[in-house]
């Protein structure tokens, strides 16, 4: 390596390492996460575990990193100095993408070593994959009062196999979705443009994780080719609950390493696009010749003057918000209808599927969009020339940031989730009969409505507490789903501990109320949910407290 290469090397290294560091964090609390549950409920799932892991590992980082890489020297006013160098943008480009792809992919190639070690040892067991992607996975669940065959464990030589298909799927979808959004931020202007634009393709990369069982048993050839495209939809994920209990399933595709190889030729193809592109917009826009017509902002059409200025604040952060939070609901639906094979609207009972199934959806989707909505609404704001302006304005800060919080803060709960409620509402009162053929966890219930509205809220107030601590949004919002995510995870994985999780405390709720019981006295539900509404009045206190000391 000549040693202007090491040192552009170099460079990138003291600009990721503290992502570098929060990545491997994130895997090795993810694999101590698959040993303890393993090893103590005897699940039998730790190399499908572990994959579902690195999926949502996945959708977060692969945003981050990508924003940073991408447009990392356009947020710091460095391109012009890169551009005057003795070295090609495009080398520069190379070294940026080189190094991004080792901090997102080695933490999962060093956590897979580490669950080979422990599945060649015998220490934890790992069943095959479903046969088809409907079938019952009642068949890797012991329950009372059922007969089920159980399916046998795997080798250690074959349950070491499949964590390496696992893995592998794993690094080659990570890569493809990493080069994808680096590709898209090439040419964007700033990080919050493409944090919102990454936020929305990571979310359909995810939902595409169906797409197999979506084309249906008529479209057979498309079935394993399509991975070559979508890697992420060479195996899809299933779970299943029972007393306090998670099982992981999955359904592998037959073909692995062909789909695996083409895709990687098409990521060959992405970071050549990028170091092509790489730095070649400037900043400030240039008319052209060719100008694109785009559509206007949602309610710009709408010019009737507002007879106080509270009024004119009120509009304009409804316009801000209230976008962001109905992007989410489409999303929600758009994962509602590949989860269900696109066929929801062939007849009125397929429209009545879609609204049960709405609130399962929503419950995980909307965790990661409200953090989007609280970044969304505050970021922008936050820049030098706004921050500057709003300081000039009659009006306090403390005031414009209320103002501000709590009308997202509004946008997510009745756009999100009373929307869901409303669509849904009827799911309350179906038969036990009716029940049995959905999920516990996907159907609404008087639990969702009580629980899953307080989680939102929380992230939501950690992603604008992250937004005004670092003025920056993306990064906002990727700390508080990253806090989040690793606190449950490692709750989850200690005994004792895990019973204060609060996805613990929802499904047990909701197990609960299936059998006929609703009380909301049971299983730390006071305490838990308690706490998440005052770290919910605490972060948006300390946030307010940041922002009125801020400097511009």
């Amino acid at each position: 390596m000549d040693p202007v290469t090491k040192s552009l090397v170099w460079k990138e290294w003291q600009e990721r390492k503290w992502a570098s560091l929060v990545c491997l964090i994130w895997i090795l609390c993810g694999v101590l996460y698959v040993i303890c549950y393993e090893s103590i409920t005897g699940c039998r799932t730790a190399a499908t575990r572990y994959s579902t892991i690195c999926l949502v590992y996945s959708i977060f980082m692969s945003v981050f990193l990508a924003m940073r890489v991408s447009l990392s020297e356009v947020t710091n006013d460095t391109l012009s100095f890169s551009r005057s160098l003795p070295v090609p943008l495009s080398r520069i480009a190379a070294v940026r993408l080189g190094v991004g792809l080792c901090t997102l992919l080695v933490p999962i190639l060093l956590g897979g070593m580490i669950l080979v070690v422990v599945l060649a040892g015998g220490m934890l067991e790992q069943v095959p994959g479903r046969a088809n992607a409907n079938a019952s996975g009642s068949d890797i669940v012991t329950i009372a009062n059922v007969e089920a065959t159980l399916r046998a464990s795997l080798g250690a030589g074959n349950a070491v196999g499949l964590l390496v298909k696992l893995t592998c799927i794993s690094l080659v979808q990570t890569g493809a979705l990493f080069l994808l959004l680096c590709v898209a931020g090439a040419r964007r202007r700033n990080e919050v443009t493409l944090g919102l634009l990454g936020t929305v393709i990571a979310c359909v990369w995810f939902i595409l994780l169906h797409v197999r069982v979506f084309f249906g048993p008529h479209y057979d050839f498309l079935h394993e080719w399509i991975g070559s495209v979508f890697p992420q939809s060479l195996v899809v994920f299933f779970s299943y609950s029972y007393e306090h209990v998670t099982w992981n399933d999955l359904y592998l595709a037959n073909r692995i390493w062909l789909p695996l190889c083409l895709n990687l030729l098409l990521q060959i193809g992405l970071a050549r696009w990028f170091t092509r592109r790489y730095g070649t917009r400037d900043s400030i826009s240039v008319p052209g010749r060719f100008q694109f017509w785009k559509i206007p902002p949602l309610f710009s059409l709408i010019s009737t003057p507002l007879p106080r200025p509270l009024f004119s604040l009120i509009w304009i952060n409804l316009r801000q918000s209230v976008p962001l939070a109905l992007a989410g609901l489409c999303l929600a639906g758009f994962m509602v209808l590949m989860e269900t094979g696109g066929s929801l609207f062939d007849s009125r009972n397929n429209w009545e599927a879609f609204r049960h199934l709405l609130p399962g959806s929503m419950s995980t989707l909307g965790l990661l969009w409200a953090s989007v909505v609280g970044a969304g609404v505050i970021g922008a704001e936050l820049s030098p020339g706004l921050g500057h302006f709003w300081r000039t304005r009659p009006i306090s800060v403390y005031h414009w940031f209320w103002l501000k919080y709590l009308i997202g803060l509004l946008a997510v709960l009745i756009v999100l989730d009373g929307t869901v409620i409303y669509v849904s509402w009827d799911s309350l009162f179906l038969s036990t009969a009716e029940k049995i053929r959905y999920s516990p966890s996907s159907i609404l219930s008087w639990s969702y409505i009580v629980c899953i509205p307080l989680m939102h809220a929380m992230l939501y107030s950690l992603a604008v507490l992250g937004v005004c601590w670092w003025k920056k949004p993306v990064r906002g919002a990727v700390v508080a789903a990253v806090v989040f995510f690793i606190t449950s995870l490692l709750m989850e994985s200690i005994p004792g501990v895990s019973n204060f999780d609060p996805f613990y405390v929802y499904n047990n709720l909701v197990q609960a109320e299936q059998k006929g019981v609703f009380d909301l006295s049971m299983h730390h539900f006071p305490m838990v949910f308690g706490l998440i509404v005052a770290g919910t009045v605490g972060a948006a206190w300390l946030a307010s407290w940041k922002v009125q000391r801020l400097e511009y």
